[in-house]
């Protein structure tokens, strides 16, 4: 989600531990994902001492005060976190810079059997351009190189006639990959007169 020196940030402006960032990284995760199992083996090394951490991060405003933590031994579900909404819109900072780079240069639309579509919608899996951003990161692991690949192949595709799906499945699917494949004469991707990018 963060580089080293977004991390750093975040640590300094917030007054965390490394611990509350990490706990901060494993819920978000679960929220994501449902990966609950990170959040019981982090909970192991922690050695049952989780809801510390989460009471840590609530008295820093990390964590809103709305939200009840549970009680030692009741069921924790860490979708029902809260957020302070400032504090997850710096932490996924260079999540939505790159994301707005792969919006701009995401292609707008196609005519298909002479019927204009737009690629660029989001709707059908994400609730925000935000959402959609962070999932691209996390997808790409928020590391700067693989994001500037993923650029260059869209232009290549959109030089070379690629037919494009819309963003939001395109980031879902990983459709980089494919493209990278295609560019590379390792997929067949079917070229109809009928598609034609605008």
């Amino acid at each position: 989600m963060l580089n080293i020196d977004n991390e750093l940030s975040i640590l300094e402006k917030y007054k965390l531990t490394p611990t509350e960032l990490f706990t901060i990284r494993v819920i978000l995760l679960a929220q994501d994902e449902n990966f609950t199992d990170y959040l019981i083996r982090f909970n192991n090394l922690l050695e049952g001492k989780f809801r510390e951490e989460l009471l840590k991060l609530q008295d820093k405003g990390i964590i809103l005060k709305s939200y009840k933590i549970p009680n030692a031994g009741k069921l924790f579900n860490p979708e029902d976190v809260e957020f302070n909404k400032n504090f997850i819109k710096q932490f996924y900072r260079a999540s939505y810079e790159m994301g707005e780079e792969l919006w701009k240069v995401y292609p707008q639309s196609c005519i298909v059997s002479g019927q204009v579509f737009n690629l660029k919608s989001i709707s059908r899996k994400f609730d925000s351009p935000e959402e959609a951003f962070q999932k691209y990161a996390k997808y790409i692991n928020n590391d700067p190189d693989t994001h500037k690949e993923v650029l260059e192949l869209i232009k290549w595709g959109i030089d070379n006639s690629y037919n494009f799906t819309t963003l939001d499945k395109f980031i879902i699917d990983r459709a980089w990959l494919a493209l990278k494949e295609f560019k590379n004469g390792s997929a067949i991707n079917v070229n109809s007169d009928a598609i034609k990018m605008i």
